[in-house]
């Protein structure tokens, strides 16, 4: 099992207080215990989301908040290994 960063888990939970408040108490969790894979699924889902609605310039290229949501989507994918 891979740690989510500091910065990583900030960033995860921001994005679980705006879309699914209820999942704050799991997410707590994450670096302490394996979940299932529809887990790590749902939370990509829920990044990536994210990274649709904030994450990119006018020219459709990610802005810095769009990389960090990046960044993230791949180390809850490395959860799913």
């Amino acid at each position: 099992m891979k740690e989510l960063s500091d910065n990583s888990l900030f960033i995860l939970k921001n994005c679980l207080k705006k879309r699914k408040p209820a999942w704050l108490a799991t997410v707590e969790t994450i670096n302490k215990v394996k979940h299932e894979m529809k887990f790590y699924n749902e939370l990509r889902q829920i990044v990536g989301d994210e990274l649709i609605e904030e994450g990119f310039n006018g020219d459709y290229q990610p802005n810095e908040y769009g990389l960090k949501l990046e960044k993230l989507i791949d180390e809850l994918g490395k959860n799913l290994c």
